[in-house]
């Protein structure tokens, strides 16, 4: 069967068939399934058909047409759809629909039969005019155009005005015709309907093709030619010889035509007579002439009379009263016509007027020459049915050789009579051929099986054969040339030697009697009488019965029967309700062999089996096993950690639900605790009294109570589960600067997967080091330490940023590390890159925090502070060597990494990351930077971040400053302007204009810090103070604390890298105005940290970004097919355009570099969700995707929360 789906067929050859009935029936699951019932499916042809039948269902249930009929044939798919899928039920249901289909087509082309013959009697043929008519109703019957054009090849088609043009032979032709026909007639004892015409003579119809004539003429001539030198063979050889000139070699038109010349001139002195006396032809008139007609017998119907009788009245301008529609059928034997629909007798001879036609069965004027129903003569139809009806009583008496001779004079008949021994009698012919052809093959099968049962020594079995032989097969010799009923009597003698034989052994002793018996069915193992002599004697039972229970079966052995002969087993299972004491038994199956399984005993009952032995009609008594209770263990033990404990999962054993749990723990272990025991019921269990790092042993088992009434157990389930030990801390993290970058690493454990967080600290270059804000490390620690990872002094420590997140080995949760912490990346080979460092006038510190993942709480590790230096101000100068990473806590130089490392993505959950993609411009020398006016703001870190720089040109045409952001770059490239990573956010729109542009600034009072999780803290300052320059910006993050310069900054300020063991009391860069100043703090490690003075600083208003806009996105396939990629996607502001990139592999894309571009989606001013769809059709997968947007000066900024990277892996 194809794969491929016609639809167009299926809606013209089911839909619309379907449609025209009403209400839909589902009766033919063929028909709606577009499956053929006449050949053999399988059942995945079937299957497969059936799917894309469904499919093209679904599809259709849209269209405008089919819609109601495709949504009604899903509705009731099962109706249809069940009864083919079953392999037995599709073969009874294949014959009854054949059977229904053979039906209809028989009514429907019935109905159009009838209106062939209503035309051909009438005209003669069938007028070309009606053949559009004809076609419609046979349409609207249900009858299709290739069986119209079939039944219609078979009739004479007349062209318009045809008949008014065919001139009749001339009158002295006929009149010699007519008279060799009277005296044939004259001569067969008036003979009306064999010879009223040439037509009649020769048995067919005048619409007859010539193929059809020449064989009735020379059948007609065959027949002439065996009859004896008379009057009547010369006649006829005269009739012949008139049929083969004026039928055969001419046209036969002009001798149908002269037929109705001839009525017409026996008639026009009629009408005359009535026209002239009465005006008109009235219905009397009319009714008689049409009989008169009739009786004449001239081979003109009762349609063509009433044509040339009004024909007649036509010319003579008369009207004609028709009266009521009256049909006549005329008498074979007097040849007087009677009306149809009166009796079925002739009034003047009692002949009876109608018979059944041989051909197709229906019944039809005795008289006629061919059937009204099927057109075909009667005559030689008769003869082929008599033909048949001998083969029929040759195979009813058992004689297929007989048959199959019957069969060739039944063809010749039928070759004789051509298409009028009608499809009826070439079907049935066909159909008596088949059965002869089976007949003989079953009788040369049944020779076989004869020859098979005497080889095998099964008389009795010979003897039925022969039999069946002789009735069904008695003229069809055997393979040694003998008939079956030669065969039978010597298979009859054998069998009475048999029998004596039986008789002597039941004459024997009893202890004697079996194995003479055994010894007779040797010789005749299907010997009735000695099966029935040893089934009188007792059967010995089966011995040594056991039963074991294993793998939830009980398994049964015991020894075989002693008795001889073959043996059976009968296995029953006897089940006692201990409720009720009612005894049930259940037959599990009868075997040859000596033990059987019973997989099916009832869980926790209490059972036994009975094995009976058999042989033939005996049967042994019954041996018992020992009652035993069918015990049910528990499967599928398994342990798994959860963030409660360790969860045990199993898997039922039946109605006793009740389990015991024991919990030892490894002997390995450094923890020894004594063993645990725990009853529970259902199919789990949650251990939460559990140690990191010990393994533990668990065991499952039911206990119940045995048929003896003694405590027992089963064998159980066993699992081991070893609870992970808590990750240590990261305690050697190191930063160091690398060209625009900041790299970190640290010694990477296995497994464990490591995340840097970042927060900016903003110096006040007049207040030095005492404007640093808190570390993370110790809660309250401040001052001078010599702890190696601990910043220099430390002022406000409650205040800092980080001084919520609790000491070293602190677990909190990921979801509480908000802004202003900013997410560097994660990693598990122990190094990172920092590419979001913001640089500016004036010098500040990052605070690095790292933090170890577990589920979905991170330990905190020990922080480190990292300076960063001076940015240049103007043209950028040449490149410094590219600098070591300083380990902030040793002082020493660790190797640079290799290459950069990936940038992380973002988990769900996480906060983004401003990150900067700025090219690295090639280095150019450049002049020395101009000094700054002392009125000129100096710009803090985060000033890069919020508004463009306002700094001199770059050297470089096209490429940004270096210190600049690409985003905040007032003259970014539309080639450059790229797809930001991963991570991050993207360009930060301009803050709110700093407060204090010329005065003083208010600074609150010190005051606790803040509680809760961590975020931004307050600040406690001393008092108000006015300042002489406005305050710097906010750093490039939300949240921490800043501290105001009061004086006028440089360009060119000095920077010192920061070195030594303990960081604190190494230098520090150099401000205006003010001098290095040392923090300590007198409140001891691990105390609760408080509010320290702190140096007067500026009021500055932080930006704001809760606002900022955000994106997220899902990825989905879709479709009935799932070859549609659909993704998702909802901003919660203006969007700038976004593009979904994908490359082959599983690794997502970071740029559009790396990929290629799928869709794209056009920037949007407003909040709103969207989708995108990608069709996968012959997609070579996997495929990384990831949704980028393209960043422009212009744009507008959003946050980016990207998915996990394994569900951006399409497969």
């Amino acid at each position: 069967m194809s794969a491929a789906f016609d639809g167009s067929g299926y809606r013209r050859r089911v839909l619309a068939a379907l449609r025209a009935r009403t209400p839909v029936d589902t009766a033919d699951p063929f028909l709606i399934a577009d499956l053929d019932p006449r050949r053999e499916h399988t059942d995945s042809e079937v299957a497969a058909q059936l799917a894309r039948v469904v499919a093209f269902l679904q599809r259709e249930r849209n269209s405008a047409k089919y819609a109601a009929l495709a949504t009604e044939l899903v509705r009731r798919r099962g109706e249809w759809e069940a009864p083919l899928l079953d392999g037995d039920l599709r073969i009874r249901l294949q014959a009854r629909v054949l059977d229904a289909r053979r039906s209809g087509d028989v009514e429907r082309l019935a109905k159009l039969d009838g209106y062939l013959v209503t035309l051909r009697d009438r005209f003669g043929g069938i007028p070309a005019s009606r053949i559009a008519g004809l076609r419609r109703l046979a349409t609207a019957a249900g009858v299709s155009d290739p069986e119209f054009d079939a039944r219609l090849a078979r009739e004479k088609v007349l062209p318009d005005g045809d008949r008014g043009r065919v001139a009749p032979l001339a009158p002295e032709v006929r009149s010699q015709i007519r008279q060799r026909l009277e005296d044939l007639r004259v001569l067969r004892g008036g003979d009306l309907v064999g010879t009223a015409s040439l037509w009649d003579f020769l048995g067919v119809a005048p619409d007859a093709g010539p193929e059809r004539i020449r064989a009735a003429w020379e059948s007609v001539a065959a027949g002439n030619a065996r009859r004896p030198h008379d009057r009547e063979k010369t006649l006829t050889a005269d009739l012949l010889a008139m049929v083969r000139s004026r039928l055969i070699e001419s046209d036969p038109a002009p001798y149908t035509a002269g037929l109705s010349a001839d009525v017409a001139d026996e008639l026009r002195p009629a009408v005359e007579e009535h026209v002239v006396l009465d005006g008109e032809l009235t219905a009397v008139a009319y009714e008689g002439l049409v009989r008169a007609a009739l009786a004449a017998g001239r081979g003109l119907g009762t349609e063509q009379v009433k044509s040339v009788i009004i024909g007649i009245a036509r010319d003579l301008g008369a009207a004609v009263s028709t009266g009521g529609a009256v049909d006549y059928v005329l008498c074979p034997g007097c040849g007087r016509p009677e009306p149809v629909g009166g009796s079925t007798t002739c009034r003047y001879c009692d002949t009876q007027l109608y018979t059944d036609c041989p051909a197709c069965g229906s019944l039809t004027e005795a008289a006629a020459v061919t059937c009204r129903r099927c057109g075909y003569s009667l005559r030689q139809v008769k003869a082929a049915g008599d033909a048949l009806t001998v083969v029929r009583q040759a195979l009813e008496d058992g004689r297929p050789r007989a048959a199959r001779d019957g069969l060739s004079r039944v063809r010749a008949a039928l070759a004789a009579a051509g298409p009028a021994a009608g499809n009826s009698a070439a079907q049935a012919a066909d159909e008596l051929d088949s059965l002869v052809r089976a007949a003989l093959a079953a009788t040369e099968a049944g020779w076989r099986a004869l020859a098979e049962e005497r080889v095998t020594l099964r008389p009795d079995a010979a003897v039925e054969r022969a039999r069946w032989l002789v009735a069904r097969a008695a003229d069809v010799p055997g393979p040694d040339g003998r008939l079956p009923a030669e065969v039978l009597g010597e298979l009859t003698a054998e069998q009475a030697v048999i029998r004596r034989r039986v008789e002597a052994a039941r004459a024997l002793p009893s202890d004697q009697q079996e194995a003479a018996l055994v010894a007779v069915l040797a010789t005749a193992a299907d010997s009735q009488d000695a099966l029935a002599a040893l089934a009188a004697l007792p059967l010995q039972p089966p011995t040594d019965l056991t039963s074991v229970l294993a793998d939830d079966t009980v398994l049964l052995r015991w020894r075989p029967s002693a008795s001889a002969g073959p043996v059976s087993y009968r296995v029953e299972r006897v089940v006692v309700d201990p409720a009720s004491g009612q005894v049930g038994r259940r037959a599990l199956g009868t075997t040859g062999a000596t033990e059987l399984a019973d997989s099916g005993a009832p869980a926790w009952r209490t059972v036994r089996h009975e094995v009976t032995a058999l042989s033939g009609e005996r049967q042994s008594r019954p041996v018992s096993t020992a009652p035993l209770i069918a015990v049910r263990d528990i499967a599928d033990l398994r342990a798994e950690a959860t963030p409660t404990g360790v969860r045990l999962t199993w898997r039922p054993s039946g109605p006793a639900d009740t389990v015991t749990i024991e919990r030892t723990v490894d002997p390995e272990s450094t923890v020894t605790t004594p063993p645990r025991r725990a009853r529970v019921t259902g199919s789990s269990f949650l251990d939460p009294d559990v140690l990191p790092g010990v393994g533990y042993h668990y065991r499952a088992f039911v206990e119940y109570v045995d048929v003896d009434g003694n405590a027992a157990r089963t064998a159980g389930a066993q699992a081991e589960f070893g609870v992970v030990t808590r990750p240590r801390p990261v305690t050697d993290l190191l930063a160091g600067a690398e060209h625009d970058q900041i790299a970190l690493r640290w010694t990477a454990r296995t497994g464990a997967q490591v995340r840097v967080y970042a927060v900016a600290v903003p110096v006040d270059a007049a207040a030095g080091a005492a404007g640093v804000i808190g570390v993370s490390g110790a809660i309250g620690v401040s001052g001078v330490s010599g702890v190696p990872g601990v910043g220099p002094a430390i002022a406000g420590v409650g205040s800092g940023p980080l001084a919520l997140l609790g000491p070293e080995g602190t677990e909190v949760p990921l979801a509480g590390l908000l802004p202003p912490l900013r997410l560097v990346g994660a990693s598990r080979h122990g190094q990172l890159r920092d590419a979001a460092v913001q640089r500016d006038h004036g010098a500040s510190e990052l605070i690095y925090v790292p933090v170890t993942i577990v589920g979905d709480l991170g330990i905190i590790g020990r922080s480190v502070r990292h300076r960063l230096a001076a940015p240049l101000v103007g043209p950028p100068a040449a490149p410094a060597p590219p600098m070591s990473p300083i380990d902030h806590s040793s002082g020493r130089a660790v190797s640079p990494p290799i290459g950069r490392a990936p940038l992380p993505a973002v988990s769900p959950g996480t906060q983004p990351v401003v990150i900067d993609v700025t090219p690295t411009p090639t280095p150019t020398a450049t002049a020395p930077a101009p000094p700054v006016p002392m009125q000129a703001p100096v710009p803090s870190p985060a000033t890069a971040l919020i508004e463009p720089r306002r700094s001199a040109p770059s050297g470089v045409p096209g490429i940004p400053h270096p210190a600049e952001p690409l985003m905040a770059s007032g003259r970014v490239d539309a080639d450059l302007a790229g797809v930001a990573p991963a991570t991050g956010a993207y360009r930060v729109p301009a803050g709110p204009p700093t407060a204090g542009a010329a005065g003083p600034a208010t600074v609150g009072m010190p005051g606790p810090p803040t509680a809760g999780m961590p975020g931004p803290a307050t600040v406690g300052m001393p008092g108000p103070e006015t300042l002489g320059m406005p305050g710097p910006p906010t750093a490039g993050m939300p949240g921490p604390p800043t501290v105001g310069m009061p004086g006028p900054a440089t360009a060119d300020m000095p920077v010192t890298e920061i070195s030594g063991a303990g960081g604190a009391a190494g230098p520090h860069p150099a401000r205006p105005g003010a001098a290095p100043a040392e923090w300590r703090s007198d409140v001891p490690a691990g105390a609760a940290a408080t509010s320290l003075p702190s140096p007067p600083t500026g009021q500055v208003v932080m930006p704001d970004l809760s606002g900022l806009a955000s994106v997220s996105y899902t990825v989905a396939k879709a479709g009935w097919r799932r070859r549609t990629l659909r993704v998702q996607v909802r901003s919660t502001g203006p969007v700038p355009r976004l593009v979904l990139v994908a490359r082959p592999g599983e690794e997502p894309p970071t740029t559009p570099a790396e990929g290629q571009v799928l869709a794209e989606l056009q920037a949007a001013s407003d909040a709103g969700s969207w989708t995108m769809e990608v069709t996968l059709e012959g997609a070579q997968l996997p495929w990384g995707i990831r949704l980028l947007p393209v960043v422009t000066p212009d744009g507008p900024a959003l946050w980016v929360d990207h998915p996990e990277d394994v569900q951006l892996v399409i497969r």
